[in-house]
């Protein structure tokens, strides 16, 4: 995310699964949420809080914003499928040593 006028990036972090989507003081076009953020270069722990004109237009970033948390979701499985697949087969991987011919 950049800030409208300066262009400076103000938000980089990854949606988690975990990223609790809030209403800002009962606003139903106003968001807020914590994350882990990198955009000053340095990793820290940022509060965000984001408002938009419409309440249509806060209904579309949140289904984003959740359509994203599935998305990560989804590939976090299909990964933990992949990692346990992968160690059963290490698991019945069996070496056995060559024979000397001399």
């Amino acid at each position: 995310m950049r800030q409208n006028k300066t262009l400076k990036i103000c938000a980089n972090h990854i949606v988690l699964s975990t990223t609790s989507l809030q209403e800002h003081a009962g606003s139903d076009k106003s968001w807020v949420w914590h994350a882990a953020d990198f955009s000053d270069g340095d990793l820290k722990d940022e509060l965000f809080a984001i408002r938009f004109g419409s309440v249509e237009n806060a209904q579309k970033f949140k289904e984003i914003f959740e359509e994203a948390q599935e998305s990560l979701a989804e590939k976090s499985e299909e990964t933990t499928r992949d990692a346990e697949s992968t160690a059963t087969l290490l698991d019945n991987l069996n070496v056995v040593p060559k024979e000397d011919k001399d």
